[in-house]
């Protein structure tokens, strides 16, 4: 097939990302529309109702959400490291299959990490500002610590320990590549929610994998590269 160039190439090269990004996505969104539901539905302002919540996300999190998410990083990690577009939600669907598991445990883990800061920041006082700040701040680190661990699920091969403390180690060692992460689907998520609400089916997931993964993946590059460099200067010193 001949190929397309100009203003038609660029088109087609963007109806294919188009669909790409929403294909994926909107499966992500499907399954994990429990949780959203649970998100808009249940009332928290009674000690049942935050009890209620606590139990349905600690269920579907790691049942529904963090596979489905995994799942969406390890497709996106096809496209930017091997450029493999062929049958996006085939690919999608092996994937959460074979990590399905993995993806769960990590889900639980996650998943009480969250109900814990969230029940921390419903319980402190409005009057206590300061400690009221230091939560966000955790959140945040949480929420780019979250993201790394994703990244490097479907990066490398490793047992959960070592993801976990790897990706740790990324998140808290590596603050441009953090902020990169909390900025891009930050806003992703504010455009989603409060200004284009059609995004969150169609782009909000996919396209923050996207970004969040390139991202990490250039800063993995860059690490190979130095250790390399290292490597071999090392190696040319004489014993």
């Amino acid at each position: 097939m001949q190929e397309l160039k100009g203003i038609t190439g660029v088109l087609y090269a963007a109806s294919e990302w188009v669909m790409r990004l929403s294909a994926v996505n909107l499966i992500w969104f499907i399954l994990s529309l429990p949780l959203f539901i649970v998100f808009l539905t249940v009332d928290i302002s009674s000690l049942g109702g935050l009890v209620l919540f606590g139990l349905t996300v600690l269920l579907l999190m790691p049942l529904l959400f963090f596979p489905a998410t995994v799942a969406v990083f390890a497709t996106v990690r096809d496209w930017v490291t091997e450029m493999d577009y062929t049958s996006v939600v085939r690919t999608y669907l092996s994937h959460l299959k074979s990590a399905y598991l993995d993806s769960m445990k990590a889900g639980i883990f996650f998943a009480a990490l969250w109900l814990v800061w969230y029940y921390s920041l419903l319980s402190i006082p409005a009057e206590k500002t300061i400690v009221t700040l230091m939560l966000l701040i955790i959140g945040l680190a949480l929420f780019a610590y979250t993201i790394s661990f994703m990244s490097v699920s479907v990066h490398y091969r490793m047992s959960g320990k070592e993801r976990l403390k790897n990706a740790f180690l990324i998140a808290a060692g590596s603050p441009l590549l953090s902020l990169f992460m909390l900025l891009s689907n930050g806003l992703l998520v504010w455009i989603s929610l409060t200004q284009l609400l059609f995004l969150l089916p169609l782009f909000t997931c996919s396209l923050g994998a996207f970004l969040s993964f390139s991202a990490f993946y250039r800063f993995t590059l860059k690490v190979e590269k130095r250790a390399a460099a290292y490597k071999n200067t090392k190696e040319g010193f004489p014993k």
